[in-house]
């Protein structure tokens, strides 16, 4: 009895020892994100086959609305993105990652969620790709590579605006409709609230509640402590479809002579469905009439959250891209049709408002001939907006060129890789140009080591390889962050300021990082000048 005992344990002993060997060394996502459209290309570009990449392997796989984000809270939400996937073994791979493209606040919506939201691919093994990322092919998805991202926990968030920034925003989009200040926009009540619906395709965004910290506001689960860190510096631009014609003082946006700068306030009043008209945009006479057709991001999406504070909702404009849309109206009457507030379609008197889910449709939409002499934003990158000329140029704003020192036509520059020397960003990093953000990426305690590889991949490609954004280092100012969600501020200029960054800073004021840092050894006020607004 003694013997078959001690054999009896001894198997269970090399039983547990395998198992737990068997899981040891299994593959988990070395990089599995979910967040911002507009830093889509970047990161596939670090991660994947690209010059100066490969820091997740040499195999990829995009696929449009490929893939979900699946918030397990019991809410039934499911956000579906352009997805790719980046693999160095197709047999045994060793290092896999993922980005699903749902934009900034959805991406921190998934993350920060309790318990954690995890990866759904939609497509088989064997499934071709679609070629999303330029310059870069695409192979087929291995079975082996989905077995490791399947249902597996998001460990990041790629944002174009700080945490506290984003759930000031998803709180904004949750609230009633208030028409006097547009502090809440009506898609509530949560916890989860209306889908926000593109004019020009299926694609939604829903809003959820969430928390950055504490516990989870529909689960109670406790939110384990994050961390924040900066990427680069990336530009909003004002883009224009110029394909209906190019004739002097025509009205079509084509005519660069005519077309080449857009105000801060008559950018405003564009997208707010005050003008109707191209002429009423700019400053040359004798134009002729044509409507303007205006298209707006998504408010969860921080593209559409840092131009609407630096833009129109900033202190000195004081309006938004929401005035007049509620969207309630025209459901179950009109909708799709005029007027509607969800999908928006509404009149600006000539030509008509209209709404595009994520940076692709957003730039797709605005490079369609169909869709007349249309106005939209875009961040930029090599991916997002090289070689989008000639049926889309770009406007200086305020005469300030965003991507260059001097404004010269408008049209989009290429990029055969390497190409460093292909934009400057030389007026967002002396502060001169008005639209521009801080690419950050949101990850837990401590931070996954393929997070920090792919954050410093990207920063080394960005100077080396394609110009996405700008290099943190090469910037002379910084925008002064504001006591945001009940986080106070502080704003990281070095020196002698503290070198903790807190509270929100989209549509912060501009100020020279010397400045604040001397403000610092001066005062003693170790969170630089706060609370100061653009």
């Amino acid at each position: 009895m003694r013997q078959r005992t001690t054999k009896l344990a001894a198997a269970v002993s090399l039983a547990l020892l395998i198992f737990i060997g068997a899981n040891c060394f299994a593959v988990t996502p070395y990089f599995n994100v979910a967040g911002s459209s507009g830093a889509f290309n970047s990161f596939a570009l670090a991660a994947g086959p690209a010059e100066g990449g490969k820091v997740c392997g040499d195999f990829i796989w995009t696929y449009k609305n490929g893939a979900q984000g699946v918030d397990n809270r019991g809410t039934g939400l499911l956000e579906t993105g352009n997805v790719w996937i980046v693999w160095n073994n197709s047999t045994k791979p060793t290092k896999v990652c993922a980005y699903i493209a749902v934009d900034s606040i959805i991406g921190q919506q998934l993350f920060f969620a309790q318990p954690a939201s995890t990866f759904n691919l939609l497509e088989p093994a064997g499934t071709a790709g679609q070629n999303l990322v330029p310059t870069l092919t695409d192979t087929p998805i291995p079975q082996a590579v989905i077995n490791v991202l399947q249902g597996q926990p998001f460990n990041a968030a790629p944002t174009d605006i700080r945490p506290e920034d984003a759930l000031f925003e998803e709180t904004r989009v949750l609230a009633p409709l208030n028409t006097t200040n547009y502090n809440g926009l009506g898609y509530g009540p949560g916890p989860v609230g209306t889908p926000i619906q593109s004019s020009f395709s299926t694609k939604t965004s829903t809003p959820a509640l969430y928390a950055i910290s504490g516990t989870d506001p529909i689960t109670g689960q406790a939110i384990p402590s994050s961390v924040t860190r900066d990427v680069g510096v990336q530009v909003v631009m004002a883009i224009v479809n110029a394909q209906q014609g190019s004739n002097q003082n025509s009205g079509h946006f084509g005519d660069s002579t005519s077309f080449f700068s857009i105000n801060r306030r008559d950018w405003t009043l564009a997208v707010n469905g005050s003008y109707a008209y191209t002429k009423d945009i700019t400053s040359i006479p004798g134009q002729g009439t044509v409507p303007l057709n205006v298209i707006a991001r998504e408010p969860l999406s921080g593209t559409y959250t840092a131009f609407e504070f630096n833009i129109p909702r900033n202190t000195e404009t004081a309006s938004t891209q929401e005035v007049g849309v509620n969207p309630a109206t025209g459901q179950g009457t009109t909708c799709p049709g005029q007027p509607c507030g969800n999908p928006l379609f509404l009149s600006n008197g000539a030509g008509w408002r209209k709404r595009a889910i994520g940076n692709g449709e957003e730039i797709a939409e605005v490079g369609t001939a169909a869709n007349g002499d249309a106005i939209g934003y875009a961040f930029w990158s090599v991916g997002n907006l090289a070689g989008q000329s000639p049926a889309i140029r770009y406007l200086a704003v305020d005469g300030v060129d965003p991507i260059n020192l001097n404004y010269v036509d408008g049209t989009l520059p290429t990029c055969s890789a390497p190409c460093p020397g292909v934009v400057s960003f030389a007026n967002v990093a002396s502060g001169s140009y008005p639209a521009w953000n801080t690419l950050r990426v949101v990850s837990y305690k401590p931070v996954p080591s393929g997070v920090t590889a792919l954050v410093a991949g990207v920063q080394s490609q960005v100077v080396n390889i394609f110009p996405d954004f700008l290099p943190l280092g090469a910037m002379g100012v910084l925008r002064s962050h504001y006591k945001q969600m009940g986080v106070g501020p502080a704003n990281f200029s070095g020196g002698d300021c503290t070198n903790v960054e807190a509270g929100g800073d989209v549509g912060g004021a501009v100020l020279t990082i010397q400045g604040d840092q001397d403000y610092c050894a001066a005062t003693g006020t170790k969170t630089g000048r706060v609370n100061l607004h653009q």
